[in-house]
Order: C-alpha cells, then sequence, then structure tokens
C-alpha cells in the first residue's frame, strides 16, 4: 500500500503537463447561472444546464467534408485511397445496419441484463471480501470491484446512454436514455461514477462521436497530450508522465472536461435563444494548431482557479464528484466500521482505494488506444453526419482489438468494437458482435484500412502518440 501512495503522490505532479496552463480568466464566483438578455441587462434566474437533444448535429459551424486533396496529385495518394469505390462501399456497410438494426430485439435487452448481472456480481463478491486481507490489501477484492466499476462505465451506462436499447424497451424503461442515469437517484441506482451523465452525453455521445478525430474532439489524444508531445525531457519520463495519467484519469481528467463541453454546447444553444449561460470553466485555445478548439480541462485548473479565489469551477466539479466519492469511499467503509469495527472498515477502505487505481487503468486501457497510433486518421474537416464520408472516417479513425466470445468482450468493457460503435453508435453490444465479421468483410472487399490488433500492441501504440515519438495520420494531407 505505501507503494500505492507514493505513486499517486508522483502522479498528482506529473501528470500536470496534461493540464492547461493557469493563466488569468476572470470569472464571477457563484453558481452557474442563465441570464436572459435584455435592454436593461437584468439576470434571469438561476437555474441548471439543461439536458440536450439525443441525436444534435454539432452546432459548430460546419461545412461539407470536402478535403482540399485538389492540390495532392492522385499517385501520391495511398493506393487504397486511389482505387476507393466510396458509394459501393458505403452501400454495403448501410445494408449491414439496416439489417442488424431491424434484427434487435428482446434477446439484445436480456443479454444487457446478463452483461449488468455480471457486474453486480463481481462487485458483490468484491465487496464481501473487501474487510479482509492477508496482505495490505486484498487483490480478489480490488480486482472485481475493480472491474464492476469499469462493466457498469463502458458496457452497461456506455451503451444505454447512446440509445441502443430504447427501441426495444420504451421510454418508460430504465434502460431508456431519456431515463437512464438521469437526476441523482437514477444516478446513484444506474450509474454511480466520477462523471455527471448528462455531461458524458454532450462530451462522448455527441462531440466525440459526430467530430470524431477533428480538432474538435474532446478526445483527441494528439492535441490533450501536445504539452508532453513538445516536452525536451527524455522519453521515459514522458513515458512515466502517462503512466501517472492512467492512475487516476477519470476524476482528474474526465469528469472536469466533460463539464466544460457540456457547459461550452449550452452556451451555444441558448446564445441562439437571446439567453446568456455562464462558464465556469474558461480555457485558453489549444496549443499545436488545434484552434478553435480549446485546451482540456483538468483538475489542475480548478485548484489554479482556487487561488484566483475563483471558487465557482471547484463547486460544479465538487457536485458531479461527490456522489461516487461518497457512496465509495465514505458511506461503504462506514458501513463496515458499524457491522465490523475499525479495522474492517479501514481495510475495506484500503481495498477500495486499490481498485479506483486499477479500475482507472483497466478503462484507460481499453478506452484510450480506440483513436491512437501512427496507422489511424486524424481530419482537419469536418463532415456531414451519416455521410458515405462519415462511415468511412469512423472506420479509418477507429482501431478494434480481439473480439468474439462474452467474456473475452467483457474484460474488453465491449471496447474491441469500436469501428462498429462508431459507425452506429446507437446499436446493441450484441449487434456489434454478430456485426463486426461482416463490416472487415465488407471492408477487405474494397480495400478500406480494418485496424485490429490485441489490446496491449494498440496501447504501446497510443502511449508512443502521448509520448510524441509518432504522430497520427491526417487525412487532409494525403497519407
Amino acid at each position: 500500500m505505501r507503494v500505492l501512495v507514493l505513486f499517486l503522490c508522483a502522479a498528482a505532479h506529473n501528470a500536470l503537463a496534461f493540464s492547461p496552463s493557469m493563466s488569468f480568466s476572470p470569472s464571477r464566483v457563484g453558481s452557474p447561472s442563465i441570464s436572459r438578455a435584455s435592454p436593461l441587462g437584468a439576470p434571469g434566474i438561476a437555474k441548471k444546464p439543461l439536458l440536450l437533444p439525443a441525436r444534435a448535429e454539432s452546432l459548430l459551424p460546419r461545412s461539407a467534408a470536402a478535403a482540399d486533396l485538389a492540390q495532392i496529385p492522385t499517385e501520391q495518394l495511398p493506393e487504397w485511397r486511389q482505387n476507393l469505390d466510396l458509394k459501393g462501399w458505403a452501400n454495403e456497410v448501410r445494408a449491414i445496419e439496416k439489417k442488424y438494426r431491424q434484427g434487435q430485439d428482446e434477446e439484445d435487452v436480456k443479454h444487457l441484463k446478463k452483461i449488468l448481472n455480471w457486474s453486480l456480481a463481481l462487485y458483490a463478491i468484491g465487496l464481501a471480501t473487501a474487510p479482509f486481507a492477508a496482505l495490505p490489501w486484498n487483490p480478489i477484492s480490488a480486482i472485481c470491484i475493480s472491474t464492476a466499476i469499469c462493466a457498469r462505465w463502458t458496457m452497461v451506462g456506455h451503451h444505454v446512454s447512446h440509445g441502443g436499447y430504447s427501441a426495444q424497451v420504451g421510454i418508460d424503461n430504465r434502460f431508456h436514455r431519456s431515463k437512464f442515469g438521469r437526476g441523482p437517484v437514477r444516478r446513484f441506482i444506474d450509474w454511480c461514477d466520477w462523471m455527471q451523465p448528462e455531461a458524458w452525453d454532450v462530451e462522448h455521445n455527441h462531440m466525440h462521436h459526430y467530430e470524431l478525430g477533428e480538432k474538435s474532439d474532446p478526445d483527441l489524444l494528439e492535441r490533450n497530450a501536445h504539452n508532453v508531445r513538445i516536452q525536451k525531457a527524455p522519453v521515459f519520463v514522458r513515458y512515466m508522465q502517462m503512466a501517472a495519467l492512467m492512475v487516476m484519469w477519470k476524476w482528474f481528467y474526465y469528469s472536469p472536461n466533460t463539464l466544460k463541453e457540456m457547459y461550452d454546447r449550452e452556451q451555444k444553444i441558448m446564445a441562439k435563444k437571446g439567453v446568456h449561460v455562464e462558464q465556469p470553466f474558461k480555457l485558453p485555445p489549444a496549443p499545436g494548431g488545434f484552434d478553435p478548439a480549446t485546451k482540456a480541462c483538468t483538475v489542475k485548473y480548478v485548484i489554479g482557479e482556487m487561488f484566483k479565489l475563483n471558487f465557482l469551477p471547484a463547486r460544479v466539479l465538487f457536485s458531479s464528484l461527490a456522489p461516487y466519492f461518497t457512496a465509495h469511499f465514505v458511506l461503504t467503509p462506514l458501513v463496515f466500521y458499524v457491522l465490523f469495527g475499525q479495522v474492517a472498515a479501514l481495510t475495506a477502505l484500503v481495498n477500495l482505494i486499490a481498485a479506483e487505481i486499477l479500475t482507472n487503468i483497466h478503462s484507460f486501457v481499453v478506452v484510450v488506444p480506440n483513436h491512437a497510433g501512427e496507422d489511424i486518421y486524424r481530419f482537419e474537416t469536418p463532415v456531414k453526419v451519416k455521410s458515405d464520408e462519415f462511415y468511412l472516417r469512423a472506420v479509418i479513425g477507429s482501431a478494434n482489438f480481439r473480439t468474439g466470445g462474452d467474456v473475452n468482450d467483457f474484460m474488453h468493457g465491449w471496447l474491441n468494437y469500436q469501428i462498429e460503435h462508431h459507425m452506429f453508435p446507437d446499436l446493441s453490444m450484441l449487434s456489434y458482435q454478430r456485426m463486426a465479421p461482416e463490416i472487415r468483410a465488407v471492408c477487405d472487399k474494397y480495400g478500406v484500412p480494418y485496424v485490429q490488433e490485441n489490446v496491449f500492441t494498440r496501447l504501446h501504440r497510443t502511449l508512443q502518440i502521448g509520448v510524441g515519438t509518432r504522430s497520427m495520420k491526417v487525412w487532409e494531407r494525403g497519407d
């Protein structure tokens, strides 16, 4: 346990390289507010952030994705691009989508419930063994709890919030995307994690999926790791910074950044209605040629603002972090204290902290490598949603891991089907598992690169991007 504590101390320092600089950004101290513009400038009534439509396209200015390739001679493009019959390929993948979308039924819902029950069983085993440890911590307890937390996010919360089961269960069911995790009670029951579900809906379901690999994609590693990539520090030091991020990335980066994107999106929506929304997280433009996107928001930014006596970001972030922190690190040990005493409670707390570190590492390994590597494309121009090129970008901007079999897919967080998932975000886990061989066959037929490798190979390729020893392909450059 001493080793884990020391590593966390080192991590808190090293991971700061991923954070925005603490440049001054004046912000009013107080709760997030919405005020309607008026001739007198009178503020309106404070409200909570609004929920956004499920399938809206980006509100950023977007045009048809006509990449400026006219200046690049055709013979200089990769052979697969020269020979691609994009229309024919897109027609075939759309036919596969239609086949599996129409084929979804109660079997898909039963499969979801099976995966949920697996996660609940692991969590029960982890809690039952949490107060007991021959070592400073109990590996069985920590691994079970860690895997259960990862499963509730990457499989259950992820696919339900995309609407993968909404058509089968109906709008009044807990597994409908409009109900799942919404509000404090449902969040606690359905998906209690560091991220606020409404913020995740904006950052992931909208921006990441419909702006995949673009400058505005909040999960674009080459942009977010720019400060690490340009460092003059030895490569092994940069690798250590990436390792440090792994152990705490959910609460250090993901929670505050999803909140930033949620408020940013709502500002754009409400501005069209003459309503001002206060943005608690005011970040400068991202360096490295990725503007007009802004830097990723991390806990470092929030702490920096507190030193400037701006407590608004901290208040907003605390409201997102508090439910998970309270449930896992206060209430659960308290139950063990009441039932079994102080030693059992402290042992359980140690195992919960170990599980938190493990689930951060596990989720990083299966989430981040999906869209990074020197063989993966990023994009300089926007694309029309559901166009032929949109589907193509989903393939060449993503990577799959080893697929097949519920146990294998479960341990990968069902994120080993990222190509299929990015093509058709609102299908079920079972549909992805079944359609993947057909999508790959069509890609092979038309010569479209379909990247699929072992998850640890993909992790290595991802870390190369993070530390700056490799760079991603750029579509508009003719790669």
